[in-house]
């Protein structure tokens, strides 16, 4: 067994003990120096003074609200535009093409004669009897093809079919069955009539109108509901929004248009009409609660 004991050294005829016990007196006399103050100034923070700071740090209540704004705009047509297709079967490709290209001349020829590139002057564009037409007539497919039909004998042959897509747009709408009338007299029984569309070049700036009204509508139903509420519009969190627009259109079957020299050809009666815009616009607000009044 060992005895551990720490060595004692002598200084000035004092031991190192002794040495050791008045630094530690002297040390703890001097602490007690530094925080006399400080204790006694936690001791009077034990009872601090109370402050009413509610009003500068509450968070003012806010509520998320969701409305949603509409408007409609009236949209008038003001241009046509016609789509036909001269259809040809013949038993050889080049008498398919052949008659197929003189009918779609003749329907050119129609179009150079009743058409013009330029409005008149006075051209009252609910006219029936003016044709204008800036971009004249124009092909928009040409197909050549052979059509077999099914039999019991399997797939036969019945020629080979020709056909032309033609596009013709007009102003206005008052011309769209004289249109129609003048293409397949033309063209003959060789013209199948695929439709017409009534189009409005202004519906881009009438849609834009719509938005706007939509947002109006959207902003006083938010500040009729927050006034009634007790609340205030404090931003726009989110917009969404939906324009939406109906696309008229004249459609008839898609079969060749049967006329014969000796029948009275009937005028193709069309009514063009207008269309609505329509915008739908959902705006999200954050609200925040006014203070009660006094």
């Amino acid at each position: 067994m060992f005895n551990l004991t720490r060595p004692q050294i002598a200084i000035g005829g004092v031991s190192g003990r002794a040495v050791a016990t008045t630094a530690a007196i002297a040390v703890l006399v001097a602490v007690g120096t530094l925080l006399g103050p400080m204790l006694i100034g936690s001791a009077d923070a034990q009872e601090p003074e109370l402050y009413d700071v509610s009003d500068a740090t509450a968070e003012p209540d806010t509520t998320i609200l969701s409305v949603q704004g509409s408007a409609t705009r009236n949209l008038k047509y003001n241009l046509t535009v016609g789509r036909f297709t001269v259809s040809v079967l013949r038993d050889s490709v080049l008498s398919a093409v052949n008659v197929g290209n003189t009918a779609t001349q003749a329907i050119a020829d129609a179009v150079g004669t009743t058409c013009s590139n330029q409005a008149p002057q006075n051209f009252d564009i609910n006219s029936a009897d003016t044709c204008v037409s800036p971009q004249g007539l124009q092909t928009t497919q040409i197909r050549i093809y052979e059509e077999y039909s099914w039999t019991e004998q399997g797939r036969t042959s019945q020629g080979f079919r020709y056909e032309n897509g033609l596009s013709i747009a007009v102003r206005g709408t008052a011309f769209a069955g004289g249109l129609i009338d003048m293409v397949v007299k033309a063209g003959g029984d060789h013209v199948r009539f695929d439709g017409i569309d009534f189009v409005a070049s202004n519906r881009a700036r009438v849609q834009d109108r719509a938005l706007l009204a939509a947002i109006d509508d959207a902003n006083a139903t938010a500040d009729s509901i927050a006034d009634h509420m007790g609340y205030e519009i404090v931003r726009i969190v989110e917009i969404n929004p939906l324009s939406t627009g109906a696309f008229a259109s004249y459609r008839a079957e898609e079969t060749a248009v049967a006329m014969s020299d000796s029948a009275e050809y009937v005028p193709t009666p069309v009514f063009g009409g207008n269309d609505t815009v329509t915008a739908t616009i959902t705006i999200i607000y954050e609200l925040r609660k006014l203070p009660d009044e006094e």
